[in-house]
């Protein structure tokens, strides 16, 4: 009877205890950064180390990373040449493996890299005169767990809407909303960018 009641009494502490958030990393201020905690993001996402691959984790809202590739995205814009801004486009590959569709591989070719291509172009026309510079980036709003859903997800992705690219040109200020964004292995990569 004893050692019932010490378990009894020891299970919710011990469950308690593998329950705690550990961080993973610390900014270089000290604070944490988003998606920190294990077990999920900060944020409180669903997912962890122990809950699936590094795909699963919500990826930060601003990294040098993402910096330099939406730089990329500029210079594409500029010389009307999207491949230079390959790197921020949704990998074909990782998207055959998220998107519940008959053909995903030509459905890439069509809807993430053929319409990537044609605004670029047409945001390169609308360019009159000086080459744009990059000004800033800013996630939008509303990062959402995208759930599994027949003819999209095969699995559950990190989605955000309406993010916004903002550069100089001819001494004025532009902004771009970028449609739609996806992670990818805690990155965020354009899948519709207008």
């Amino acid at each position: 009877m004893r050692r019932l009641s010490i378990a009894l009494i020891l299970t919710p502490i011990l469950l308690l205890a593998s329950c705690t958030p550990k961080t993973v990393g610390d900014s270089a201020d000290g604070s944490m950064e988003a998606g920190s905690w294990e077990g999920g993001s900060a944020e409180g996402g669903a997912f962890g180390p122990d809950g699936g691959g590094a795909e699963d984790f919500q990826p930060p809202a601003s990294s040098e990373e993402l910096g330099t590739r939406m730089k990329h995205l500029v210079e594409a814009i500029a010389q009307d040449n999207p491949d230079l801004a390959k790197d921020l486009l949704y990998p074909r590959d990782a998207y055959k493996e998220l998107k519940d569709a008959k053909d995903p591989a030509k459905l890439w070719d069509k809807k993430v890299d053929g319409a990537f291509k044609r605004t670029v172009h047409r945001l390169h026309k609308r360019l009159k005169g000086g080459a744009p510079t990059f000004s800033s980036f800013a996630i939008g709003p509303g990062v959402e767990l995208a759930k599994v859903r027949k003819s999209d997800l095969k699995k559950p992705a990190w989605r955000v809407k309406h993010s916004r690219l903002t550069f100089m040109a001819d001494g004025k200020t532009h902004t771009i909303e970028i449609s739609e964004m996806t992670a990818y292995r805690g990155s965020w990569y354009v899948t519709k960018l207008r």
